[in-house]
Formats: C-alpha cells, structure tokens, sequence
C-alpha cells in the first residue's frame, strides 16, 4: 500500500505542471431532431419520433506547446417514439459519460487537426410499455473510442472569428450487456446471470457520433449552431439493435 501511494504522489508531481495555469474550455449544447429504433428483443417493427438531447464538454491543454489535451464528455438523450401505426410508444433514454486525450496539430495557418481516443461508459433502457412480460431493454457499454476532430478558424462574421469544426468518435473495443433471445428480466433476476456480458467491437457493435460545428466568438463566450447525427447497432444472441438520430444543435461556450 506504501509503494502504491508512493507512486502515486511521483505521478501527480510529475503532471501537476503540466495542468497549471491551463485554461479549460467548456461547452454546454442542446439538440433536438429524429430517432429512428428498432430492438427486436422489444419488437421486430421500428419506432420513429422526436429525439433530445444535452451535452457537456470539458477540454484542457496539457502542456505548454498546446499541442496535448484532456477531453471529457457527458451527454444524455431521450426519444418519444410511435409504431408505423402509430398505436404504440416507446421510449428510448441514454446517458454517456467518457474521459480521454488528445494529440493537436495545425498544418496550416486557422486549420487545427486533434486524434486521440477516450475510456467510458455508455448505458440507458429502450421501454416499451404494451409488453407485458418483457417491456424493457437495458443497454450498457464500457470500452475505448477513437475520436478525430478538425477546425477551421480562418472566417470573421461582423468582424467576430467564426469555427467550423467537424468531430468523429467511433467506438472501437469494449465490452457490451446483452440478455438470450427471449430471457426475461426476471430470470436474471433470480440467478441466472451467465452469458450476459459480451466482447464487443465493430463487427457486432457498430457505432458512430458526428457532430459538425459553427462557433461565433463573441468575446470571452462563443455562440454554437450544428448537426449532430448518431448511430448505433447491435447484433448479439439473435437480436438486433438500430438506433439513429439527426438533431440540430444549439449551444454556447466558454
């Protein structure tokens, strides 16, 4: 226990210089657009109707050069969607949280290019009420994304610098919570909890976030409009998962 907390401390000292005097950037955005969902463990027909969302983004340069960052993201999304007939709803509610780095460069003069990648959880519940037995379907991810972020700052509006940023994260290797096709939640509940957890990557969990950004900075505050669009797949012991949301975005930052 010594030695862990000797370590410890060796590594705090190390890294606190590289943290002092960094200013942070936050942001704060809200979405608003389409989902579209299908989960075959719920119900083999696909749900459409309006999606929400907010998001929160923390990033701080490392070390002097500017040229190494930290990044931390949290968002939460709902979607109130209807059956084709539209005699059925479902609700759709996610929650993310990740943490990771980030390697700048800038090419050119008002170009920025950052890659990087991030450790994080991703989870919520996709509920459809007119399922007596089964009206639910946890969702839960914990694994790595690759992220790769490029800016343009060359462009003035009223004489105010505009952004326009474009940034990719795409979950890579993890590990992912999925029941049999046709277990209940009440079997897992009274014991049976084999074959729950399940290595994921590409091939059975696809997954991509886009999110394209303007950002007018109007002094020490920057006004933020965008489009966000997400997509998430799922193939596991039979069941099949699609979710997609195009949402346009507002925001500030600072």
């Amino acid at each position: 226990m010594r030695r862990l907390t000797a370590i410890l401390i060796a590594i705090l000292t190390i890294m606190l210089p590289a943290f002092a005097d960094r200013k942070a950037e936050q942001h704060f955005e809200f979405s608003m657009g389409h989902e579209s969902a299908r989960c075959t463990y719920l119900s083999p027909l696909t749900y459409t109707g309006p999606g929400y969302g907010l998001a929160y983004e923390w990033r701080k340069p490392v070390w002097a050069d500017g040229k190494a960052g930290m990044q931390t993201h949290a968002d939460v999304s709902y979607g109130y969607l209807l059956n084709p007939a539209g005699t059925a709803r479902m609700y759709d509610l996610s929650i993310a949280l990740d943490w990771g780095a980030e390697r700048l460069w800038s090419p050119y003069s008002g170009w920025g290019i950052a890659a990087g990648g991030t450790v994080g959880v991703d989870g919520g519940v996709m509920y459809l009420p007119r399922n007596g037995n089964n009206p639910a379907q946890a969702k839960m991810w914990v694994g790595g994304t690759l992220t790769l972020r490029a800016s343009y700052g060359g462009l003035r509006l009223l004489g105010k610098r505009l952004v326009i940023s474009e940034r990719i994260e795409v979950p890579t290797i993890g590990c992912f919570f999925s029941p049999a096709y046709g277990e209940t939640y009440y079997e897992i509940y009274v014991g049976n909890h084999d074959g729950l957890a399940h290595f994921g990557w590409w091939g059975n969990r696809p997954q991509v976030k886009s999110r394209l950004r303007v950002d007018w900075h109007l002094g020490k505050y920057a006004l933020t409009l965008g489009f966000d669009y997400r997509y998430q797949g799922l193939e596991c012991n039979h069941i099949s998962t699609r979710t997609a949301v195009c949402s346009g975005l507002l925001g500030i930052r600072f």
